[in-house]
């Protein structure tokens, strides 16, 4: 009699068992259900991503034989830019206010205030660059990549003078940069960092008047790190997760404790056996 009653307390164990697994399938299933529209509705994401960008279109005066600027900065940080000979279009820049650049050699830059609206294309008015009466030079050049030779486009570089003013660019798609009416008989440093490649720093002499210093300057790409199996720790080269650990004392440490420019050293004692 014990063993039938143990036997039906079981079975009936099973049962309720059997009863949760399938209540819990069902609630899983109807969650899942509900994820589908979330899901679908991602494929709008670029539409209203667009939606919050507007165009930058204008004009400016041609200067024959000269190249002109145009630069969008942001809170004084460099944004995008092209070159022109006349007509200039900068498309899905995020809305906001800027400063809208405009330079040439051997003539005065300008700078115009423009408010971008999403969605629309905001045009300022025909801009014309007066010529410079002070001498100034200009630098030109290219960048490329050390290893392939393959120029190196959308590149931040800044470019400081002995009093601390800089200049900034973008290099173009061929590679191609260029700084406009710099000050005359002054040393300048060039300074590129960009993620992947090495810092990299030139000492620009003294550029005379009205001419342009054609410069070329390779960038060295940074090493793979080395890839190890799992379970073998982490590889060389590649960045250490934060974390802490306790010292002898059983004090906390954390790696965010310490400065990055600080070597951190790993011991881990086993004991006295």
């Amino acid at each position: 009699m014990r063993r039938i009653l143990a036997f039906s307390v079981q079975l009936a164990n099973r049962k309720l068992a059997i009863q949760m697994f399938a209540f819990a399938w069902l609630l899983l299933a109807g969650l899942n259900c509900g994820t589908e529209n979330p899901v679908e509705e991602t494929g709008d994401t670029p539409e209203a991503e667009t939606r919050l960008t507007g165009t930058l279109r204008g004009d400016v005066q041609s200067i024959e034989g000269v190249l002109i600027q145009v630069r969008l900065l942001r809170d004084g940080q460099l944004v995008t830019q092209t070159e022109t000979q006349a007509s200039y279009e900068l498309d899905a820049v995020a809305a906001g206010n800027y400063t809208l650049q405009i330079s040439a050699k051997g003539h005065e830059t300008k700078e115009i205030e423009v408010i971008v609206i999403a969605g629309q294309v905001v045009s300022p008015d025909k801009v014309t660059l007066d010529v410079l009466e002070t001498p100034v030079s200009h630098l030109r050049g290219v960048l490329t990549n050390e290893g392939t030779g393959e120029p190196l486009g959308g590149i931040n570089l800044q470019l400081t003078d002995k009093a601390g003013k800089a200049y900034e660019t973008l290099t173009t798609a061929a590679g191609v940069f260029s700084f406009e009416n710099l000050s005359v008989q002054q040393p300048f440093t060039l300074t590129i960092a960009h993620a992947g490649y090495e810092d990299k720093e030139v000492t620009v002499g003294p550029i005379p008047a009205a001419e342009t210093l054609e410069l070329t300057v390779e960038l060295v790409p940074l090493q793979e790190p080395e890839k190890l199996d799992p379970g073998q720790g982490l590889s060389l080269g590649t960045e250490a997760p934060d974390f802490e650990l306790p010292d002898g004392n059983g004090k906390l440490h954390a790696l965010a404790d310490y400065n990055a420019d600080k070597n951190v050293v790993l011991i881990f004692y086993r004991g006295g056996w």
